[in-house]
């Protein structure tokens, strides 16, 4: 019989989503909790013998002990499915933790150390996890580490694929795709990314629902079918939200109210659901110098009718090439030494060179800086 997993990963009940109005916010944090109730009801629907949870289930240190109670009894309610939880970077396995605190059901597991631990699945079948002992652990977990017996095997942990790591992702438990060839698992279901991604011999569900205009991959959970030697990964959408980035030209634009309308009428024709599609504007092209541009105070605007929208100002005050014409001001001497450090640097160095030189732009313009 083939044996059926629903894998899922980076829950984050009860994040904080820092830069949202607290009713965004915490309708934001009910979406989350309705995306995990539906990865709940795949275990059901798909008759899949266990759920494993590869980490990051909720926020340590803003869960509550009722968000312990809930995670007990909701996760309780799948037996006689089995449950698997390796804790993460964000809810480790620490003195402080809910898994710690809060006595789990008779069918869920919870690993406890960064050593795998087997758990017999079925017979020939062999599940090894491990667990974050800590908030930021970026050593390796599977160094070195074999599956030792016969049969299958399958790894649960939360870790980073160092090859594929996104930008500004912190790097935790690092490994290659063919490290976890090297354990002789014939797959690894890991968390820690939150958008979907399949390896040679991993996946990664992502996250159930996005957390930020970065995040514009599938949100899903997997089901892994294990059958004999055979291992088959099915990746099912869970997500109901999402960002979209609008970009706003702001150089026919000189005055503040002119900037709200054209602002407010390029997010209407974008977010067809407020509340569950949220939308980054990005201002670009060169600020008229009447144009009073206060990105904070563009973006509470736009909150007030579409919740979770943002603002990004990579909008200039100055043209360059017009300054470099200006013959020998400060800011026209500027220009041509930023213009050719960026020609003689490293194409690696380049980009920041390039941001050197926007934000000088900016601050000879008397712009407020916003990173």
């Amino acid at each position: 019989m083939p044996y059926r997993i629903i894998h899922i990963a980076d829950v984050h009940l009860d994040m904080a989503f820092t830069g949202m109005p607290p009713a965004t916010g915490e309708a934001r944090r009910r979406q989350l909790e309705a995306a995990f109730e539906r990865a709940l009801a795949l275990v059901r629907e798909h008759r899949a013998d266990a759920l494993c949870i590869a980490g990051d289930l909720y926020e340590d240190g803003r869960s509550t002990p009722d968000r312990g109670a809930y995670l007990a009894r909701v996760l309780g309610e799948l037996a006689p499915a089995r449950v698997f939880i390796s804790p993460g970077n964000h809810d480790p396995n620490a003195p402080t933790s809910l898994y710690r605190q809060m006595p789990m059901p008779a069918n869920v597991t919870v690993f406890s150390t960064r050593r795998f631990t087997p758990v017999q699945l079925a017979p020939g079948l062999t599940l090894w996890g491990a667990a974050h002992e800590f908030e930021l652990d970026r050593a390796p977990m599977i160094d070195g580490f074999v599956c030792e017996g016969a049969g299958t095997h399958v790894l649960l942990f939360h870790g980073s694929d160092r090859d594929k790591l996104p930008p500004h992702k912190d790097c935790v438990a690092p490994f290659r795709d063919d490290d976890i060839a090297r354990t002789k698992a014939a797959h690894a279901m890991v968390g820690h990314f939150h958008g979907m991604l399949r390896g040679a011999h991993y996946a990664y569900p992502g996250s159930l629902e996005p957390h930020s205009p970065a995040q514009d991959g599938r949100h899903t959970a997997s089901l892994v079918t294990l059958d004999q030697d055979s291992v088959a990964v099915d990746f099912i959408d869970v997500s109901r939200t999402r960002y979209a980035t609008q970009e706003l030209d702001v150089s026919g634009l000189g005055d503040r109210a002119a900037l709200a309308r054209e602002a407010l009428r390029r997010v209407a024709s974008t977010v067809d659901r407020p509340g569950e599609v949220f939308c980054r504007l990005r201002l670009v092209g060169n600020a008229p110098p009447t144009l009073d541009l206060d990105p904070a105070d563009l973006q509470r605007e736009l909150q007030a009718q579409f919740p979770g929208a943002s603002v990004e100002d990579a909008s200039a005050a100055l043209d360059a090439d017009d300054v470099a014409r200006e013959g020998y001001t400060v800011r026209a001497e500027f220009v041509k030494e930023m213009r050719r450090r960026i020609a003689s640097a490293p194409s690696e160095e380049r980009p920041a060179l390039e941001r050197a030189l926007h934000y000088g732009l900016l601050a000879f313009a008397g712009k407020r800086l916003t990173a």
